[in-house]
């Protein structure tokens, strides 16, 4: 299983966020077209945040997600899994900050 179609997806849905013609809610991914297995489909379709971390949706797309239904950091926060904020907190450094 590769990260690339989920990324594709949340990526692309951001972009067609930014077009002032569409009508699509902030939360309402489209799924169809993308080489999606099962669980990426779930979290895709549920908003999941915490599964997208774990599935490694890249924390800027997350953000960007997130952002886009109106949830400030602190709001999506508590979105996560608790062993996924302790482990965060622990290493100081976010997933990304190791690439």
């Amino acid at each position: 299983m590769s990260s690339y179609a989920l990324q594709k997806c949340v990526f692309d849905h951001l972009r067609r966020l930014e077009d002032p013609n569409s009508d699509r809610a902030a939360d309402d991914l489209v799924t169809e077209g993308y080489e999606l297995d099962e669980r990426e489909r779930a979290a895709a379709r549920n908003g999941d945040v915490a599964e997208f971390h774990d599935l490694g949706v890249h924390p800027v797309l997350i953000n960007g997600y997130c952002r886009a239904n109106g949830w400030k950091r602190a709001d999506y926060k508590q979105l996560f899994r608790a062993e996924q904020i302790r482990q965060a907190e622990n290493t100081g450094r976010t997933r990304w900050q190791k690439s």
